[in-house]
């Protein structure tokens, strides 16, 4: 007779209790937990990182999947005013 490593009586273990478990507590439960409204596209979106209008920045994208897309933000003083 082998023996188990620590390893594998462990997730045995898990396995086990997940198999036990299961019938009484459910799967998981997943969501908000209330009903949720459906996304609404905002009609001027705005920037998570300077609060500036998104019209106003500039994304740089480049065709090699190993780079990343760089979003620009512009200078404050060229917001129509509007400050977040």
């Amino acid at each position: 007779m082998s023996k188990r490593s620590l390893r594998q009586r462990l997730f045995g273990g898990a396995r086990g209790l997940d198999t036990n478990l299961l019938p009484f507590m459910g799967p998981a439960q997943i969501g908000a937990g209330h009903p949720e409204e459906p996304y609404r596209l905002p009609s001027d979106p705005r920037c998570p990182v300077c609060g500036g209008p998104m019209a106003l920045h500039s994304l740089a994208r480049t065709t090699d999947p190993s780079r990343p897309t760089r979003m620009t933000c512009p200078p404050r003083s060229s917001w129509d005013g509007s400050a977040a």
